[in-house]
């Protein structure tokens, strides 16, 4: 028998997922298929939602249960909207509809892939859903296998959301009313994101900076002894504007020449309140196993000082720990709302749950292009030539398999290359990305050997960790250490990964390093590559070399 729900998320980063029989066996972020970077929308993504059900063999009849979720709404008060789109959409279908709150989604998705019969669920985004006119900020879960319970919530005021208005984060332009409205961590972090001259979605790049800077603050975080703190408007804000006015700079002066300290400054405020928040957390609910989902848990930086201080606890992160994961999560929650069974053990199952392709549809897409390719049909002989050709610092497009869900290139669509080389991170950044000089990118390394390269604290196979490189490595592998000496590791092995792992062992065998560059396969400002086509058009417009797809090769 067949039991299958469907998960929803409309907003930005519209997704799609599918759970059969308490397993996922599908998640599609909208932008894959849309090529519209972060989908945002309040339509339902049907076309994703019947890409990937073609993929799986799964009629739209099959289903029976959907979860939708939003944000900055009450989401209950959408659930005809939503129900008529659907059933206007596709005629005669009988189905059951359930609404599930933001953080809610958010804590469902980390917590059933995470493979923990109980733990602890801290949720940080920019904001959720409604709760008496404001909106989710922060919140805390205890999940086990038979609910998730809401035990603390932080909330926000709903009037500050779009914060790329200069009403938000430059203080002369600032209503006054407004200077003491409560914001949460992560938007205080798109706030300073936009002061510094970045835009929407663009906390990475924040992050990026923050490492080249120098805290401007000296932050003395309060205890925590509940999840009510105090975080407003003008915080950070009012420091940096009265900084520019003793400085005797113009204001565009001033925020270019400290830029990455301000971005310094908003890092280290937020690790250390999320570092005091878990010690607070740990301690008066006695669960050492911890899941992260929201936005903000995209830190890599901030992830693993998490472990750095509390190496006692186990830390679970959903790949797609953004919105993107907001279907995930709305997909369980309708299963187990409607089935009323316990869901199984999912945290092998992620995050390759896109769509693959056939051969026959990659030499389709190779021959409509005209393109020259040698196919392999040994997987040896293969993972051999791409490994001669990243020692060779040649860029490769890498295309394998089922897409991976969330926002990380995790070696399904990547970009790949020699980390052995000083230069690669510049080039890439220059030539082939378009993009600023100072954003590193990953190490992939083989997981025996992580903690040789890297001072991990736990296994990274989600490039959701950036710990600090061993000393003694760090020469090895220049062009994936970040300049304060950081790197977001993925590691694979050979249940995981098993192309990328033997193409690492085999370039292993070449350069002595178990260790390759990797960055997601797209242009600056592009979505992750999907399908073949995808891929072939950013191989001929950019500065990639070589490229990958399954077993076919195509050089420039």
């Amino acid at each position: 028998m067949r039991n299958i729900s469907l998960g929803l998320h409309m907003g930005h980063d519209r997704s799609v997922a599918i759970i059969e029989n308490g397993m996922i066996i599908g998640a599609l972020a909208a932008e894959r298929i849309d090529r519209k970077k972060h989908s945002i929308s309040a339509k339902i993504p049907f076309e994703t939602i019947d890409k990937l059900l073609a993929y799986l063999e799964i009629s739209i009849n099959d289903i029976k249960y959907v979860g939708i979720t939003y944000a900055a709404v009450d989401i209950q008060n959408l659930e005809d909207y939503y129900y008529d789109q659907l059933s206007d959409h596709y005629k005669n279908w009988n189905f059951e509809l359930v609404c599930v709150d933001h953080h809610l989604a958010h804590a469902a998705s980390t917590f059933y892939t995470s493979g923990f019969d109980k733990s602890l669920v801290f949720i940080a985004d920019g904001g959720g859903d409604l709760v008496n006119g404001n909106e989710e900020s922060e919140s805390v879960y205890i999940a086990d296998k038979n609910d998730i319970v809401l035990v603390e919530q932080r909330v926000q005021s709903n009037i500050i959301h779009t914060l790329s208005r200069k009403q938000f984060h430059i203080l002369p332009f600032m209503n006054d009313a407004f200077l003491k409205h409560q914001i949460s961590i992560a938007k205080k972090y798109e706030q300073i994101t936009y002061m510094i001259g970045f835009d929407w979605n663009q906390a990475g790049k924040t992050m990026g900076l923050a490492s080249y800077g120098n805290c401007l603050i000296d932050f003395n975080v309060p205890e925590i002894k509940d999840l009510q703190f105090e975080l407003t408007l003008d915080y950070i804000i009012e420091e940096i504007y009265r900084m520019y006015e003793s400085s005797g700079l113009k204001y565009p002066t001033f925020i270019n020449k400290y830029r990455q300290d301000i971005a310094n400054t908003v890092q280290i405020y937020t690790e250390k309140m999320v570092i005091a928040i878990v010690g607070y957390l740990i301690d008066k609910y006695k669960i050492n196993k911890l899941c992260l989902a929201g936005g903000l848990f995209l830190n890599c930086l901030l992830n693993h000082k998490i472990l750095e201080t509390y190496p006692d606890i186990e830390l679970h992160i959903c790949p797609a720990a953004g919105d993107d994961g907001q279907a995930i999560g709305a997909a369980f929650w309708a299963y187990r709302k409607f089935k009323d069974t316990t869901l199984l053990d999912n945290s092998k199952n992620i995050p390759y749950l896109g769509i693959s392709y056939s051969n026959q549809l990659i030499k389709n897409s190779l021959e409509n292009f005209n393109l020259k390719y040698d196919f392999y049909d040994s997987t040896d002989e293969l993972c051999k030539v791409i490994a001669t050709n990243i020692y060779e610092n040649k860029i490769i497009g890498f295309f394998t398999g089922r897409s991976e869900i969330g926002p990380r290139a995790l070696c399904h669509r990547s970009i790949i290359a020699n980390a052995t080389w000083g230069g690669m991170k510049d080039y890439i950044n220059q030539k082939v990305k378009h993009r600023e000089p100072f954003r590193p990118f990953a190490p992939v390394v083989l997981e025996e050997y992580e903690r040789t390269f890297f001072n991990l604290k736990q296994t990274s196979p989600y490039m959701l960790l950036a710990p600090t490189v061993n000393e003694d490595m760090s020469h090895l592998i220049p062009s994936v250490v970040h300049v304060d000496k950081t790197a977001r590791v993925q590691s694979v092995n050979k249940n995981s990964n098993p192309f990328i792992y033997r193409v690492i062992e085999e370039f292993k065998n070449i350069s002595g390093v178990p260790v390759i560059l990797n960055t997601s396969f797209n242009d600056n400002g592009e979505p992750i590559v999907e399908s073949p086509d995808d891929a072939i058009k950013t191989f001929l417009n950019t500065n990639i070399d070589v490229l990958v797809l399954e077993h076919f090769i195509v050089y420039k």
